[in-house]
């Protein structure tokens, strides 16, 4: 189950079934509730703000799934805690429950959200929920946020080797309502843009470590993955940290005041050195940019994916999905490029032996890099 692009062996052939941990299913959770840009403006008292309402039409979100609400807002971040925490499992629990796994089957789970307030963690909660083996691995990743895919699924590979036999569950849930706030008379800039695109939601993955034999066959797999076959394999994972940009993405923390922090060139940060990362990520596999089927860019808002598009010159419809899971759920955070996937799957129907490249962005600001083939 090798990640690491080190020392990779050259392809004799693109289409060369390569091995590694494979994504077996994926499903996703969304809060019940979804909003329109308006509606979230008139909710923040953004509405009437010139500013603000420029931002929120111009993100690339229509409409987005929150768990918002008068009684919330009346309350800080520090308030809404045990809410917050509850509404994490409540994700978590659904989307797990549609992977329809055994669960004594798994023996790692790690689980991830951009912040917590509480314990024990969504993973310890899980594995007491699903009375799994007692011996499970768990980890919960903080902070990440929307980087974190490809970090929790080194992690989860990485664990399963001590654990023969058994699947990994990945976890990636968001609760950004959780730290939205009303507008206030000295509200930065950057409130108003971290405020104008997130949205809650969840992803959980299933990954099994043991390849199929030779001639088996898959036609029962995947259906977690939109019932086209089977799931991805991993091949190769790097992430990439920009030096000196810690402060582009960053929660900001009041006793009265909470928001996602976003620099006005963040997205120009994490395209600066992109086409040469990428291209030399590949390279260690014997692949071009020209080799990838499809392309999984995380939808982190308008500008990210327009700039992933100018630094690795992609075709709009190259990149079409990224921009219909922002339309449609906004910027779910830590789960965002999962959803992407999943999507891909659905949709692209992606074809034995196919390749796809995941980029996600996240606080660092760090780039992922996750080679996949079908």
């Amino acid at each position: 189950m090798q990640l690491k692009v080190t020392g990779a062996p050259q392809l004799d052939s693109p289409r060369t079934a390569l091995r590694g941990p494979r994504i077996t299913a994926l499903e996703l959770a969304d809060a019940e509730m979804s909003f329109s840009q308006e509606e979230v403006l008139t909710m923040l008292d953004m509405k009437g703000d010139e500013f603000a309402e420029r931002i929120f039409s111009r993100c690339g979100v229509q409409r987005r799934h929150l768990n918002l609400s008068g009684d919330s807002l009346a309350t800080t971040l520090q308030g809404r805690t045990s809410q917050i925490e509850e509404e994490l499992f409540g994700f978590a629990v659904q989307a797990v429950d549609r992977l329809q796994v055994d669960p004594l089957e798994i023996g790692t789970v790690v689980t991830a959200t951009l912040y917590s307030l509480g314990g024990p963690t969504l993973a310890h909660r899980l594995v007491d929920h699903y009375d799994m083996d007692p011996s499970t691995d768990k980890y919960h990743v903080l902070g990440v946020g929307c980087a974190s895919a490809v970090p929790l699924m080194r992690l989860t590979a990485q664990s399963m080797r001590d654990h023969p036999g058994k699947k990994g569950l990945v976890v990636a849930a968001e609760s950004m309502a959780g730290i939205l706030m009303r507008s206030a008379e000295d509200d930065s800039r950057a409130k108003i843009v971290g405020s104008s695109i997130f949205g809650d939601g969840c992803a959980a993955a299933l990954l099994d470590g043991d390849p199929l034999p030779e001639g088996e066959d898959d036609s029962g797999l995947g259906a977690g993955c939109g019932g086209v076959g089977v799931g991805p394999t991993i091949v190769a994972s790097k992430v990439h940290q920009i030096g000196r940009t810690l402060g582009a993405v960053k929660l900001e923390l009041a006793a009265q005041d909470s928001y996602l922090h976003l620099d006005r060139d963040l997205p120009d940060r994490a395209g600066e050195g992109l086409q040469e990362l990428a291209e030399d990520f590949l390279d260690a596999y014997g692949l071009s940019r020209a080799a990838i089927d499809h392309w999984v860019v995380h939808p982190g808002g308008r500008r990210i994916i327009e700039t992933v598009q100018e630094a690795l010159d992609l075709s709009r419809e190259q990149v079409e999905i990224s921009y219909e899971v922002l339309a449609n759920h906004g910027n779910v955070g830590t789960p965002s490029i999962l959803y992407v996937l999943k999507k891909t799957i659905e949709q692209r129907e992606p074809q034995a032996g196919e390749y796809g490249l995941m980029i996600t962005i996240g606080p660092g600001i760090t780039v992922g890099l996750m080679l996949l083939q079908w």
